[in-house]
């Protein structure tokens, strides 16, 4: 599940239509389980799960910055992230 958009993004770079990656990764999917009414486009009166990205999503090294599920901020931190703040500085 967390390499969908690199796999999405890799069928762009062989010749998918961009908008169409994107679309397999969101609205398609949606549609497949019969919940496109609820969820898989930014629409008024759809469920808002949304990220926010440093670039493209489709491009494996763009980070998500933020995430929303249901119109709520989704912290982010793990254990990864939190190791790396702790030993940045250390020399």
């Amino acid at each position: 599940m967390r390499l969908l958009p690199y796999h999405a993004g890799t069928a762009a770079a062989f010749g998918l239509p961009k908008e169409e990656a994107l679309k397999a990764v969101t609205i398609y999917p949606a549609q497949i389980f019969g919940i496109d009414k609820l969820v898989g486009s930014i629409e008024q009166g759809k469920v808002a799960n949304l990220i926010v990205t440093d670039g493209d999503p489709l491009e494996f090294r763009t980070r998500v910055k933020y995430m929303f599920i249901n119109g709520k901020a989704v912290d982010l931190t793990n254990k990864h992230t939190r190791l790396y703040e702790r030993f940045k500085d250390r020399q």
